[in-house]
């Protein structure tokens, strides 16, 4: 199960480091023209979902080389880039660059900035976030975070869950296929976006499938068994 697991993460975040090519193609294309203050934001977005794939791929290689707790950081990074495109992507959605956009796209765009770091807190990242209403919050959830990595943590001599890695993983590769879908709409790319949904169709019916096979498969599953279903429990109580 292992294996077919990691197997689907690594072909959900193929798609999107496709689609996300796709976005990078576009934008070359338009080089040397002039950017607009919310244009400056969807380079931000796409530099940060490069970024946000990156740490996907870096978790992938530790889980595959066993080392799960070494995890905890990069999904942290993970949730903290997730919040961040999502907040570059309101101007362009409703309009209005706030001062705290200006703050951030300022810093960004600093000589001195070697990387995608906000410059303003997550706090109002996120209240500004819940306060939007151009975005569809029932979609583009905000978690908490702390919560949801306190399973990788391990207690006393009980080791970290490696099917709670790989399920947390799961649910950053499909906020993947989102955050592209979301970049390419305020940058105007339909086809990627396009592509995205219909790739996230794909994997809702696949899902849905699987789980139904679960179910089957957990119907008369032993009694040592249940521990690993009571992972999936934590997992889904903890998001």
């Amino acid at each position: 199960m292992y294996q077919s697991d990691m197997k689907l993460n690594h072909q959900i975040t193929q798609h999107v480091e496709m689609q996300m090519q796709r976005l990078k193609s576009s934008a070359a294309s338009a080089d040397g023209r002039m950017l607009l203050p919310h244009q400056q934001g969807q380079e931000v977005m796409r530099d940060i979902l490069q970024q946000y794939l990156a740490g996907l791929k870096a978790i992938s290689c530790l889980l595959d080389h066993g080392y799960v707790a070494q995890t905890r950081g990069i999904f942290q990074t993970l949730g903290d880039d997730y919040e961040d495109i999502i907040f570059l992507s309101l101007p362009s959605l409703d309009g209005e660059l706030t001062s705290l956009h200006k703050a951030y796209l300022k810093g960004v765009s600093s000589a001195h900035c070697e990387a995608c770091y906000s410059p303003i807190t997550r706090c109002e990242i996120r209240s500004t976030i819940k306060q939007a209403k151009t975005i569809n919050h029932n979609v583009f959830q905000i978690y908490p975070k702390k919560q949801a990595l306190q399973v990788l943590r391990p207690q006393g001599d009980k080791p970290c869950s490696t099917t709670l890695a790989i399920s947390l993983h799961r649910h950053y590769a499909h906020k993947a296929l989102l955050l592209t879908m979301l970049t390419a709409k305020v940058s105007g790319e339909d086809d990627v976006m396009r592509a995205c949904l219909n790739y996230r169709a794909h994997l809702e019916i696949s899902d849905e499938l699987v789980w139904q096979r679960d179910i089957e498969e957990h119907q008369e599953v032993p009694a040592s068994m249940h521990s690993s279903m009571n992972d999936r429990e934590e997992y889904a109580a903890a998001l």
